[in-house]
């Protein structure tokens, strides 16, 4: 279980950098990967090449439709958020059963970043991509990138904000241990003003906006009611707070677990006292002009291939072992609404 939540945290913590600057964690560049991988496989990395994307979009544009109105052919793109090679043997049951459900072929690849990603589906080289909020949000403004599915981990659709501190006098009363054993109290944000606070990234959902928007709701300017400094990512956030650098810091739930097999007492000293609203998780995008049944029948496909699965354990599901998605629900119209009002609030 305490595995299960470090991996949970260390992917969503490379879900949750900054969008523009979205890439895989060890910087893995394709042709590199692709040396390390037997011949077989090197294809699917190489496709991530801006040349394989060129290619992706020649074909695309000179195929000819299906008596369905439907394309011969659908490209996928998704991100590795850890193990790039993780993402590569897991495409494979995916784009397969894509590909007997929709009865086209399902063309994957493993673009470096979601920048290249956004930019494949507004340019008509990608037709489905799983992207996270931020990420959707932008391509919807830009594109109109439409989302299909959100994606459910743990029986929940949405994540949050936490508010951590190693001073217990935030609290209203005194800490106690959560459900994952770490402290946690109800802590009144009023008493930030003047504090230093490690935020994590300036265009983070969870690791600044949200946050940021929370503080205004209640009348601090979070520029300069309080002292404010960017860690660059959610680990060090946690980090920052339990060395004692900052007095407070904000991450996404519950990113303690990431340190936890370093510094096993970050659950004693690091205290969760505030959260914010939900932010709802990533999920299934696809082209806004994609003929209507098939972005239904894309949508169908997934649900049903997360269902197919479930009876493995987690560690065999490919899904999981991608983005540790359990499975899908239908996204409503303007799922990602509150991220753009946030985004704009705080652009002013």
């Amino acid at each position: 279980m305490k595995a299960d939540a470090r991996r949970l945290s260390q992917n969503r913590h490379a879900r949750e950098t900054k969008w523009q600057d979205m890439i895989n964690p060890f910087r893995t560049k394709p042709a590199d990967l692709a040396r390390s991988l037997p011949a077989s496989r090197r294809w699917r990395v190489l496709l991530s090449a801006p040349l394989a994307l060129l290619l992706v979009s020649c074909c695309a544009d000179e195929a000819a439709s299906d008596p369905r109105g439907w394309p011969s052919e659908l490209v996928l793109g998704l991100v590795p958020a850890n193990e790039a090679e993780m993402m590569v043997e897991n495409l494979d049951p995916i784009s397969d059963y894509l590909e007997a459900r929709l009865g086209m072929p399902v063309r994957a690849f493993v673009p470096q970043d979601y920048t290249g990603l956004v930019e494949a589906m507004g340019s008509g080289r990608a037709d489905i991509a799983m992207l996270p909020p931020f990420a959707a949000m932008l391509g919807a403004r830009r594109y109109d990138i439409q989302a299909v599915l959100i994606s459910v981990r743990n029986g929940e659709t949405g994540y949050h904000t936490q508010w951590m501190t190693r001073d217990p006098s935030i609290c209203k009363a005194p800490p106690v241990p959560g459900p994952n054993g770490m402290l946690r109290c109800d802590g009144d944000l009023e008493q930030l003003r003047g504090r230093t606070i490690a935020f994590t990234d300036p265009n983070s959902t969870t690791g600044y906006l949200f946050p940021s928007h929370q503080l205004f709701k209640l009348g601090i300017d979070p520029e300069r009611d309080v002292r404010g400094i960017f860690v660059r990512s959610h680990d060090a956030a946690v980090l920052a707070v339990y060395a004692g650098d900052t007095d407070i810091g904000v991450s996404y739930n519950d990113a303690r677990n990431m340190i936890a097999a370093q510094y096993p007492d970050v659950g004693e000293k690091v205290i969760v006292f505030n959260r914010t609203v939900d932010v709802p998780n990533d999920g299934v995008q696809v082209r806004a002009d994609l003929p209507e049944d098939l972005k239904l029948a894309i949508a169908q496909a997934f649900v049903d291939f997360a269902k197919s699965q479930e009876h493995l354990p987690r560690e065999q599901r490919a899904l999981w072992n991608i983005y540790e998605i359990d499975g899908f629900v239908p996204a409503a119209p303007g799922v990602y609404q509150p991220v753009a009002e946030v985004y704009d609030l705080m652009r002013r």
